[in-house]
């Protein structure tokens, strides 16, 4: 340990390009490269000790530790916590939930005016101290500019001793809090806290509404729109203004008339509401108090009557607005848009996709005016941060809650108390509890919600059969407080306005992400004296709960690296202020299921598939499900061998054209063997050779370059045009069947007779190979370019083949490769390692040094001299290494190693002779990626 302090300072200190252990580096951190929480959470999770002494501390702030803090009170590992009451902003309530925890020490600084913020953990002899700017708040550890100095030190060090010794002095001091201090405190912190919101009040009262940035893009383009169109789609995440948008866009239209409906009185009465904010001259009334009014806002099912329909000229309104669109495929829903015939249409919806293959595009001739998805919304800070948590369900008799779990078990005693130890755990934003729990069953609502208030909880279940009137009121109930908890099924969905929601708690399993994103908005929208909601999720034994990731992260494209990687790094990849902490167990479960998982299935495909084409009016391709985020081509074409197949599966009749066998063969070709692309080459080359007769190395090299802005590409290039041309591989059985694209003539290439023989006669095949080439250069560009000699990418995936192809190694039998290859000639051997293999113990001692081991019957030397093995053992070789931690994965590069700093002879588990070696990377592995494969 020492010696890694003494290189750290070399880096950090004297020269930045001196090699050392990361961990033990100085470190400046500003929330700009990576969040002062997510340094944080490491910290806690593997200190034996730890100190926080910070002004200021909220229960927003302290909700993003309260995981760890729960693990390191499991461990007993002891902390110390030092806040002051200067200005009066540290909050009671988080000064409560801190003296729960046994093994933390509180004490509260009275009198003075501390300002110092510093967050200080040992581990072994060693403290990571964390001098700055950022107190324990939401916004100082997720999104403010923030300076926070990271500086190690031993524990017998100056600095260590300074900073330690100068906390300790004030520390001891001071007396431990207790209620009678915590008290008196929270009088004078509530005498302030209501002088504020009475200030605030004032300022409101004569506060203006003006659209923010994200609704003045959706303005301008809804005016554009307006123009030449005569309707238009607005997508808008719930929570993030979309009435609002419409009002804007209405007063800026000027129109005589409007009409706007919605299928529940409750949004009309709040649209009413949001548009006299905007346009306050103008008469509106509900249909049924005024049918006259400039501006009616009538319901649905009222309207779409024969009888109060046609008491309407088709065209006695100039802009009509439909909310919660969704639901227009309903004939109530068209027989009022077919009927009107006003200058602009405008379709609001959150979520546009159905399950009911309804295509609400078509409605609005595909023109989507804007969208506004979740993940937009958060970072723009247009709704409130949520702290979602997912939490391991209960084992009821030795079984993990299922979708096939009873009525029973659902609502069992044991389950409704664990529900509740979680709640008051993680809690909730403000003074009051106002929460919606979602489950997946009528008869559970009912007996939640029942034991929930025989244990002092107050709760209500809503479910489908209760009308809106009683919807409403059990929805005021809740406002207002007298109740705790609305227990639902899926009505709450949508079309439910709740702002002061403050904690989702999800006992249901996920079986579709809309639905998913539905439930959460629940909580999204802003309320006064609500700084985040609190998200509980109950994560069971569910076969769809990789879902979860896909939902939050809003990233459809069904990639299990990126799932995995979100799972452990999510409060990172999420914009804005939220935060994703997972259970270990709940962690594991949905690894889990990632790793078993087929996405590649037609349900999957199909359902994206109807989507795109609802949205684009035409048969998709490849690339609009890469463009969209939709999922991704390498997931389709594993289902299938080309897009081909996959059209004719999925829509026999789409006419678009039909591929002679030769074309097939191509198409099969790329797609299986260079799709998707993890370089550029391939792609590029047939993309010149489509626009040019003929060209050489040197030509194809240079225009790659030229146009990448690279450098010596011309190995990269020559590999790339030896695999077009079928050079190499030649032995690899599954490669015979294929013909080659590019033909070699003595160093000059060009496509084959054959191949441009079709793309110019055959529209289809053009189209489909045109497709296949946009896709990939998109694929790589965003996912594998690089810049580097060798166009590998460390700590990204790769097949062995696609490994062998990217280090430019031209191995006959890229299939059939066992733990390592050797190439003598380049001096190299390739390394695949398989952590949980069974036969091996394969493991990280950091993250840069791991155990190997060779095939079984090796050894160092035979017949006096080096064998490979030993060739290995002295660094003869320069060795790439590529991990995975299951089986069914793919590999990931970790780059070269940088020396083999043990070796033995030894025995394997089955008594074979063997080498083991203890190996160093040249590279720290990145924090993602290494969590996971020692996880």
């Amino acid at each position: 340990m020492e010696n890694s302090l003494i290189e750290s300072l070399r880096t950090s200190a004297i020269n930045s390009s001196y090699e050392s252990k990361i961990e033990f580096q100085q470190k400046l951190l500003s929330n700009k490269q990576e969040k002062m929480i997510t340094i944080l959470r490491k910290e806690l999770e593997k200190c034996d000790e730890f100190i926080i002494s910070v002004a200021f501390i909220t229960e927003s702030g302290l909700t993003l530790i309260l995981e760890q803090l729960r693990e390191l009170e499991i461990k007993g590992v002891k902390g110390k916590i030092m806040t002051g009451d200067y200005l009066n902003f540290t909050q009671p309530k988080a000064l409560k939930r801190l003296l729960k925890f046994k093994n933390i020490e509180l004490k509260l600084l009275s009198n003075e005016k501390f300002h110092a913020k510093g967050y200080f953990f040992k581990r072994d002899k060693m403290w990571s101290i964390y001098i700055g700017s950022s107190n324990l708040t939401q916004t100082a550890l997720t999104t403010n500019f923030e300076w926070n100095l990271k500086v190690n030190s031993l524990e017998d060090g100056k600095i260590a001793k300074n900073v330690i010794g100068e906390f300790d002095s004030i520390f001891n001091s001071i007396k431990n809090i207790d209620l009678i201090i915590l008290e008196q405190y929270e009088e004078v912190y509530k005498l302030n806290r209501d002088f504020i919101k009475k200030q605030k009040t004032q300022l409101q009262i004569n506060e203006v509404i003006v659209p923010n940035q994200m609704q003045k893009n959706a303005l301008e383009k809804l005016e554009k729109l307006r123009k030449n169109e005569d309707r238009g789609l607005l997508i808008s995440a719930t929570g993030t203004g979309k009435t609002y948008i419409s009002a804007f866009d209405v007063k800026n239209a000027n129109p005589k008339k409007i009409l706007f409906i919605a299928h529940r009185k409750l949004i009309l009465q709040k649209a009413i509401e949001s548009y006299q904010k905007i346009i306050p001259e103008k008469e509106m009334a509900l249909y049924e108090k005024n049918p006259d009014a400039d501006y009616v806002f009538a319901m649905v099912q009222t309207l779409s009557k024969d009888e109060n329909l046609k008491q309407y000229a088709k065209d006695r309104f100039d802009y009509i607005v439909v909310d919660e669109v969704h639901h227009s495929g309903a004939k109530s829903y068209q027989n009022i848009i077919d009927y009107f015939k006003p200058k602009f249409l405008l379709g609001m919806t959150a979520t546009p996709e159905r399950t009911d293959n309804f295509n609400i595009y078509d409605i609005f001739n595909h023109n989507i005016a804007y969208e506004i998805r979740l993940y937009d919304a958060l970072a723009e800070n247009l709704l409130t941060p949520f702290h979602y948590f997912g939490i391991s369900d209960i084992e009821i008799d030795g079984e993990v809650i299922n979708e096939k779990t009873s009525i029973n078990n659902l609502s069992a005693d044991v389950r409704v108390d664990y529900i509740i130890e979680k709640s008051k755990f993680y809690g909730y934003s403000g003074d009051k509890l106002h929460g919606l729990i979602f489950v997946s069953r009528k008869d559970e609502a009912k007996n939640i919600a029942q034991k929930l208030s025989e244990r002092g909880i107050n709760s209500k279940a809503l479910v489908g059969e209760h009308s809106d009137k009683e919807r409403e009121h059990v929805v005021r109930q809740l406002q207002n407080g007298e109740i705790s908890y609305i227990v639902t099924v899926d009505i709450f969905n949508e079309g439910i306005d709740i702002p002061c929601v403050n904690q989702i708690i999800l006992l249901r399993p996920t079986q579709s992400s809309i639905v998913y994103i539905q439930q959460l908005g629940r909580g999204l929208r802003k309320y006064k004296d609500k700084d985040y909601v609190v998200v509980l999720d109950f994560i069971g034994n569910y076969e769809k709960n990789f879902l979860i990731p896909v939902a939050v992260s809003q990233d459809n494209t069904y990639d299990k690296d990126y799932l995995k990687r979100f799972i452990i790094h999510g409060t990172e990849i999420i914009p804005g202020e939220s935060t994703i902490t997972f259970e270990r167990i709940a962690k594991e479960r949905i690894f889990e299921n990632i790793n078993r998982s087929v996405f590649s299935n037609r349900k999957n495909i199909e359902k994206d598939f109807k989507i795109l084409e609802m949205q684009l009016g035409r048969v998709p391709m490849l690339y609009d499900f890469f463009e969209k985020n939709m999922i991704d081509p390498s997931v389709i074409l594993k289902y299938k061998k080309t897009y081909d197949e996959i059209l004719n599966t999925l829509k026999p009749s789409h006419n678009l054209g039909t591929l002679s066998s030769i074309e097939q063969n191509y198409l099969k070709f790329l797609s299986s063997f260079f799709t998707p692309a993890k370089r550029i080459h391939e792609m590029e080359i047939i993309n010149y050779l489509i626009r040019n007769k003929f060209v050489d190395l040197e030509q194809i090299t240079e225009y790659i370059e030229d146009k990448y802005k690279l450098k010596d590409q011309t190995l990269n290039t020559k590999n790339a045009l030896d695999h077009l041309v079928k050079q190499i591989f030649t032995s690899l059985s599954t490669i015979k069947e294929f013909l080659p694209i590019i033909e070699n003539n003595i160093g000059i290439y060009k496509l084959s007779t054959m191949f441009k023989d079709s793309y110019e006669k055959n529209k289809y095949f053009k189209l489909l190979i045109d497709d296949l080439i946009n896709y990939n250069l998109s694929y790589c560009l965003k996912h594998y370019f690089n810049s580097d000699e060798i166009c590998i990418v460390k700590y990204r995936e790769y097949t062995k083949q696609e490994a062998f192809w990217c280090l430019n190694l031209d191995y006959n039998n890229g299939y059939q490769v066992s733990g390592y290859t050797v190439f003598e000639e380049e001096r190299k051997v390739v390394l695949f390692v398989t952590l949980k293999d069974g036969a091996y113990d394969n493991k990280f001692f950091d993250n840069k040094t791991f155990t190997w081991y060779s095939k079984n019957n090796r050894c160092l030397k035979r017949s006096g001299k080096l064998t490979i093995e030993g060739k290995i053992a002295e660094n003869f070789y320069k060795l790439e290494v590529f991990v995975k931690k299951e089986l069914s994965e793919n590999f990931y590069y970790l780059g070269q190693v940088k020396e083999v700093v043990e070796f033995k002879e030894t025995l394997s588990n089955k008594g074979n002779k063997l080498v083991e070696y203890k190996l160093k990377l040249e590279n720290e592995i990145e924090d993602s990626l290494y969590e996971y494969l020692i996880g």
